[in-house]
């Protein structure tokens, strides 16, 4: 039986994203012999995003959610992974990655094979042997590196050194215990700091942790970055003091 695949895909103004990047998840799924279905959530796109999303439907196996209004990135990747947690079994893999073009699909094999050598969560990390990033401006690098740092420091946890990238694998079992033991309290941060909360509230479950190398393709994205550096450094420190305080 082949290996089934989740893809959580959250979306926000990708109309010009959203092709290649299911066109090459197709693609890669079919020469490696896996089952697909990505769920891509529309977060009250203001573009071409929701009409895209329906043309996609016609010829990829998608599963389309929508916010309306935008309600930002925690929320969006709460209501995903709990559809892929209700609708997978314990042993398929569910991935999350971006909408925007950055994270590449030819990785997913490699990571489905750290998953299949007993892994709980794969990630594919800027900062393990063969990883790097392109196009990224001066603000954003200091973002990645100095919340990575942080987050080093007070959360040290084997097989992790890229706590920030939402390009990951996981066993499906552990999505479902997360919603099992925190509930609606699985996924609180609504901003880009969900991408650690996620890994930190597993972490604390005894999930274990890899990483491949990738890279981080930002100069392919088309469209302009919505995150919002001072905004998402503040998230950071509260995400961080929340857990010290509750002893994470």
């Amino acid at each position: 039986m082949s290996t089934m695949l989740y893809v959580v895909i959250p979306a926000y103004n990708e109309e010009s994203n959203l092709t290649p990047l299911v066109r090459d998840i197709a693609t890669v799924a079919q020469k490696n012999g896996f089952s697909y279905k990505c769920i891509i959530i529309d977060d009250g796109s203001t573009d071409r995003t929701p009409n895209v999303i329906k043309e996609l439907s016609a010829n990829y196996n998608i599963l389309h959610l929508e916010n309306q209004p935008n309600a930002g990135l925690g929320k969006t990747m709460a209501k995903g992974l709990k559809k892929a947690a209700e609708v997978s079994k314990d042993s398929d893999i569910i991935v999350t990655l971006d909408g925007d073009a950055t994270h590449d699909p030819i990785y997913l094999p490699s990571m489905v094979e750290k998953i299949d050598a007993g892994n709980d969560i794969v990630i594919a990390s800027r900062f393990a042997p063969g990883g790097m990033e392109r196009g990224l401006s001066v603000l954003r690098k200091f973002l990645s590196r100095g919340s990575g740092l942080l987050l080093r420091i007070f959360f040290p946890t084997k097989g992790l050194r890229d706590y920030t990238c939402g390009y990951r694998a996981f066993r499906a079992s552990i999505i479902k215990l997360g919603f099992k033991k925190f509930g609606d309290n699985f996924i609180q941060e609504t901003g880009f700091s969900v991408t650690p909360e996620i890994l930190l509230k597993l972490r604390l479950l005894g999930a274990k942790i890899d990483e491949v190398g990738f890279v981080l393709k930002y100069d392919q994205k088309v469209g302009q970055s919505k995150i919002k550096v001072p905004k998402t450094i503040l998230q950071y420190l509260k995400m961080i003091a929340n857990f010290k305080l509750k002893g994470f």
